[in-house]
């Protein structure tokens, strides 16, 4: 008896050891949810949250359903069309500083992870952290493609956002909803 009551507790131990939290939600990202990133821009629409995290994670990103139909011209999955930039930036071009005549992905499907530390700030709004949109705000240079499906992990406390790779977002209708699954340990 002494040894299966032993053998029990190493069990139990292991068991609550390699104890994973675990969630899943669906999220409806809007076609104008441009964040105020990009150059130049027409209107700022904050990015969505989409999970909150309380520490080290995986986070799982996955498409859905839905387009976005831009200016009347394109319809654009979450992998985004080639297009002509003339000049301007999209949100991802800025987050590397960069302006390129053409891209490959306008209106794709874009995150950024923000620490608990910065979205718990006073003021704190989930735009363009370099335009004074906010008082607290969130840097370009943390924004990356997701289109289809993206894992990220994170060492962090905090909350993912997402948002669409287009600064003049007026003209832009539907959206994607996506899947976001996250593994705490």
């Amino acid at each position: 008896m002494k040894r299966t009551g032993i053998s029990l507790a190493l069990i139990l131990l292991v068991s609550l050891t390699t104890l994973t939290a675990s969630a899943q939600v669906q999220v409806f990202v809007p076609g104008n949810t441009s964040g105020g990133f990009g150059n130049p821009i027409d209107m700022t629409v904050p990015f969505v949250p989409a999970i909150t995290v309380s520490g080290p994670s995986t986070i799982t990103v996955t498409y859905i359903s839905g387009t976005i139909p831009d200016g009347g011209v394109v319809n654009a999955g979450p992998n985004g069309v080639p297009w002509n930039t003339d000049g301007a930036q999209s949100p991802l071009q800025e987050s590397h500083g960069l302006t390129y005549p053409k891209i490959d992905n306008l209106d794709c499907l874009v995150g950024i992870f923000v620490p608990a530390a910065t979205v718990n700030r006073p003021g704190f709004s989930p735009v363009d952290g370099t335009k004074n949109l906010a008082k607290v705000g969130i840097k370009p240079s943390a924004l990356f493609f997701i289109g289809e499906s993206k894992t990220l992990t994170v060492n962090l406390p905090g909350t993912l956002y997402l948002g669409i790779n287009d600064w003049i977002v007026g003209d832009n209708g539907g959206g994607f909803t996506v899947e976001v699954s996250t593994s705490e340990k």
